[in-house]
C-alpha cells in the first residue's frame, strides 16, 4: 500500500472513529436532557463525567483529523463527503442540544433563587439590565425571612 493510500485510509479511519464519538456526545446530550426534566442529580453528575470525556474523545479525534490533513494538504478527501457532511449535521445537533439544556439550566436556576429568595423574606426577584447590560435581581426585603416562623 502506498503512502498516499495509507493516509487516505488512515483519514477515512479517523473520521469515521469521530462519527462514532461525536454520536455518543450528542445522546449524552439528550440523556443530559432527560435528567433535566425529571431533576435526577445522581444521573445529572455521571452523565457530565461521562459526557466530559466524550467531548475530548471527539475532539482528540478532530484535532489529529486536522493535523494529518495539514501535514498532507494535497490529500484527496473526495471519497469522504459523505460522511464529513455527517460529521457536520451531528455536530449542529450536538451544539443546538448543548444550547437547549442551557437554556433549561438557567431557567431551573432562576425558579430556585426566586423561591430561596422568598425563603429568606425577600419577594420573587425581577431582572433587571443596568447599562453595562449585565442583569441584577430587583428585589424587595420583607422585615423577616419565611424560614423564621
Amino acid at each position: 500500500m502506498s503512502g498516499s493510500t495509507s493516509l487516505i485510509a488512515r483519514l477515512h479511519d479517523l473520521v469515521t472513529e469521530e462519527v462514532v464519538a461525536v454520536r455518543g456526545v450528542l445522546e449524552l446530550l439528550r440523556r443530559e436532557s432527560a435528567a433535566l426534566l425529571r431533576r435526577d442529580a445522581g444521573d445529572l453528575l455521571v452523565i457530565s463525567n461521562s459526557k466530559a470525556e466524550a467531548v475530548a474523545r471527539a475532539a482528540s479525534l478532530g484535532r489529529q483529523r486536522q493535523t494529518l490533513l495539514q501535514e498532507n494538504p494535497d490529500l484527496d478527501q473526495a471519497g469522504m463527503a459523505a460522511a464529513l457532511e455527517q460529521l457536520h449535521k451531528l455536530a449542529t445537533q450536538c451544539r443546538q442540544q448543548n444550547e437547549a439544556n442551557g437554556l433549561m439550566i438557567r431557567g431551573q436556576r432562576r425558579r430556585i433563587e426566586c423561591a430561596l429568595n422568598i425563603l429568606r423574606g425577600g419577594q420573587p426577584g425581577v431582572d433587571i439590565y443596568g447599562r453595562d447590560g449585565a442583569t441584577t435581581q430587583l428585589t424587595r426585603l420583607s422585615r423577616e425571612p419565611l424560614a423564621s416562623y
